[in-house]
């Protein structure tokens, strides 16, 4: 299991802002589109192709979010995520994002993805929490 724990200096709804719109991709590098149809999200990545996702659970008033990638270019047995929010004392939140992944082969890569979506949402956030 990948694991990613991050705390931000801003309300737990300020990041549920981001990560709880499951459509919205302006935080997860190289995903120029996504389509939502009912539960099913369609990512488009320029020249790696097509990944698909079924929203499995999203609580706004819990923060929390769990997903499986169901298509992808990469031959996958099996792809889980959760994204949990917890309001912190002060006014800051902490964001815990897991990832199952089969083959572990494939860990790397989606380690790597993760760091950098989890980078590209800090920005984002802070950008957020300027204006």
């Amino acid at each position: 299991m990948l694991r990613f724990n991050h705390t931000f200096n801003v309300s737990a709804n300020d990041v549920w802002a981001v990560i709880g719109q499951v459509d919205r991709v302006d935080w997860v590098p190289g995903v120029q589109q996504c389509v939502l149809e009912g539960d099913v999200r369609t990512l488009d990545l320029p020249g790696a192709g097509e990944i698909k996702e079924r929203i499995l659970h999203c609580d706004a008033q819990a923060f929390a979010l769990t997903y499986q990638c169901i298509q992808s270019p990469i031959p996958l047995e099996h792809h889980e995520a959760r994204m949990r929010l917890l309001a912190l004392p002060g006014g800051g939140c902490e964001l815990t994002w897991e990832a199952d992944i089969l083959p572990v082969a494939f860990e790397g890569f989606l380690k790597d993805s993760m760091a950098g979506a989890l980078t590209q949402l800090i920005e984002i956030v802070a950008q957020a929490g300027a204006t």
